[in-house]
């Protein structure tokens, strides 16, 4: 069952002018699995018969007993527009989580996990990777990130952190920086890093076409575990 818990601001860390990385203590502290997500809204009041204009985002970080939760929030409307207003350090909103099945393995141990995402759509990477450091099984991740620019980049700190240089893989698609392909991820990306189709575990995480371009590769190969986050 979800709970609705009032959060402070604990941080904020931008990531160019469209993209910020926010660092939120809720005072409910409530397990969730990695790869969830939650509902946000700046409204706050005593009831909430009604659950107010509100937005989702996935968390990005991993169950911790600090109570501490990620988001990293691009701004695409005027709502977020408002989130980046007014959700400043010590300022307050209000969540109510945690929700989805884009969700890591439960029974399967041993299996790789193949991540690819697309933009902001690394957020719930980042709890799986969190998570996955904390069972000492993070040998068994790799992770394609593309993203534009030097800039924006929120969370690849993290993966430098915890994913094993071997199986992190890069994409920069406007911008040139050393030693990582400029250009977008692509099938053959995938396909020659000799994961077994049948085993493996492959997260999809970004728009539309995105997702559908690798859903579509994966399933001509039979995969038989392909999960997705579409926004």
């Amino acid at each position: 069952m979800a709970t609705i818990s009032k959060a402070t601001v604990l941080s904020v860390e931008e990531h160019g002018p469209e993209i910020r990385e926010y660092n939120l203590q809720p005072e409910k502290n409530y397990y969730f699995e990695a790869g969830s997500f939650l509902l946000l809204t700046l409204e706050q009041k005593d009831d909430y018969t009604r659950w107010p204009d509100s937005r989702n985002f996935s968390i990005a970080s991993a169950y911790s007993e600090n109570g501490t939760i990620r988001l990293i929030i691009r701004k695409v409307g005027a709502y977020t527009e408002k989130i980046f207003q007014e959700l400043i350090p010590g300022a307050s909103c209000v969540l109510k989580y945690a929700f989805g099945d884009f969700l890591l393995p439960f029974f399967d141990k041993s299996g790789d996990i193949c991540c690819i995402a697309g933009g902001t759509g690394i957020a719930p990477i980042l709890s799986f990777a969190e998570q996955l450091h904390k069972q000492g099984q993070q040998n068994r991740l790799q992770v394609f990130y593309s993203f534009k620019n030097k800039e924006e980049q929120p969370g690849l700190d993290i993966l430098k952190a915890i994913v094993p240089e071997p199986n992190l893989h890069q994409f920069c698609t406007r911008e040139e920086i050393q030693g990582i392909p400029n250009r977008r991820i692509v099938w053959t990306d995938i396909a020659n890093s000799g994961f077994d189709f049948q085993t493996a575990h492959f997260y999809i995480c970004g728009g539309e076409e995105f997702t559908k371009y690798f859903v579509g590769n994966l399933k001509s190969v039979q995969a038989e575990n392909v999960y997705t986050d579409e926004w």
